[in-house]
C-alpha cells in the first residue's frame, strides 16, 4: 500500500464531494507497444501493478501501474490560504493562522484569494483521500454506461452535461442541449481535458474505481491506527 497524490479539476472536486464520483481514467504512460489486435490485458497473479497483454495464449507486451489496489491517494486541487499577507506558497505552508480555501468551493469571504494551481497543492492541505478499490486495464473507449456515470459527469436537462458545445442559453454560460448516452457526456470530458481528438485515438487507460473519503490523508491515517 502507498500513498500518492491525485490531481483533479474543479468540477471533478465538486463530484467527489458530492459522492457522484467514484472511478477516475488516466492513460498509460508510456502507451504499451502492441503489434496486433489483442483479446485483454490481465494482471500478474502475485504483482497486481503489472499487467500482461496477451492474444491467443501468447503475451505480446506488458505495462508497470503506478497505481495498484490498497493504494491512498490524496486529492490534489486548486487551492488557497486565509492567512493575512500572504503571497506565496511557501508563506501559506509557514502562516500559523488562517486556514486552506479551494477554487471549488464558493468562497464569498475572499473575493480577491489567489489561487495556485493543484500541482502545488501541500500534502497538508488536501481534504479528501481516495482508497483504491480495483483496477483495469482497457481501451478508452470500452468504457459502459454504468462507468461513465461513476466518472462524475453532471446530470443536465433530459440528460447528460456536453463539456463541449457551440450551443448555450441566452446568458451565455448554460449549455443549451444534453447528451442522451452517458458516454458521450464522458467523451467531451474527455476531449476538453485532454485535447480535440484524444477520445478519437481510443488510448490504452488505467481505470481506477475507489472510495472517498472527506479527510486529510494523515487524520484517516490515525483513525486506522
Amino acid at each position: 500500500m502507498a500513498d500518492r497524490p491525485i490531481l483533479f479539476s474543479g468540477a471533478m472536486v465538486r463530484a467527489l464531494l458530492a459522492g457522484t464520483k467514484t472511478q477516475t481514467r488516466r492513460l498509460l504512460k508510456p502507451q504499451p507497444k502492441v503489434l496486433k489486435n489483442g483479446s485483454w490485458y490481465r494482471p500478474f497473479p502475485r504483482d497486481r501493478s503489472n499487467w500482461q497483454y496477451a492474444l491467443g495464449g501468447i503475451i505480446h507486451a506488458y505495462t508497470k501501474l503506478r497505481i495498484v489496489e490498497g493504494d491512498r491517494l490524496w486529492v490534489r486541487e486548486t487551492w488557497s490560504h486565509t492567512g493575512d499577507h500572504v503571497f506565496s506558497i511557501s508563506e501559506a505552508r509557514r502562516s500559523p493562522f488562517g486556514h486552506a480555501i479551494y477554487q471549488a468551493d464558493e468562497n464569498p469571504d475572499y473575493p480577491h484569494a489567489k489561487f495556485w494551481p493543484s500541482i502545488h497543492m501541500p500534502r497538508e492541505f488536501s481534504r479528501m483521500t481516495l482508497i483504491v478499490t480495483d483496477v483495469r486495464v482497457e481501451r478508452l473507449q470500452n468504457i459502459s454506461e454504468a462507468d461513465a456515470i461513476a466518472e462524475g459527469i453532471e446530470r443536465h436537462h433530459s440528460g447528460w452535461m456536453p463539456y463541449s458545445t457551440a450551443f448555450y442559453e441566452a446568458d451565455g454560460v448554460t449549455p443549451a442541449n444534453y447528451h442522451v448516452d452517458p458516454r458521450e457526456s464522458y467523451r467531451s470530458l474527455w476531449n476538453k481535458i485532454n485535447g480535440f481528438g484524444a477520445w478519437e485515438a481510443n488510448p490504452w487507460i488505467a481505470a481506477y474505481t475507489f472510495t472517498v473519503i472527506k479527510q486529510n490523508i494523515d487524520q484517516v491515517e490515525k483513525v486506522a491506527a
